[in-house]
């Protein structure tokens, strides 16, 4: 039985994973490595989130977060801190 999502991004990440590594699903409590993830499919991973999310994501934020709700929170800090830095960036843009 598979736990529901608690969030979008980890819905999101469940469903990268499961194409990646040839699954019918994910559970948000898996490890990317248990499941069949290996060195060259985090890669495949990586260059999907960096498309989803525009974020500066790596296959080292995947190895020390290899449970998917767990990074699924990562991915959402990185998405928040990416606002915040574009943020920041037009407003100084605009203040110069």
């Amino acid at each position: 039985m598979h736990d529901k999502f608690n969030t979008p991004t980890e819905e999101r990440l469940a469903k990268i994973w499961a194409e990646v590594i040839g699954l019918n699903e994910v559970d948000r409590n898996e490890d990317f490595f248990d499941i069949g993830g290996d060195s060259l499919l985090a890669t495949k991973v990586v260059l999907r989130a960096r498309r989803e999310w525009n974020i500066k994501f790596t296959v080292r934020l995947l190895i020390d977060a290899p449970v998917l709700s767990d990074l699924a929170v990562c991915v959402d800090r990185l998405v928040a801190e990416s606002s915040e830095n574009r943020a920041a960036d037009t407003g100084s843009a605009i203040a110069v």
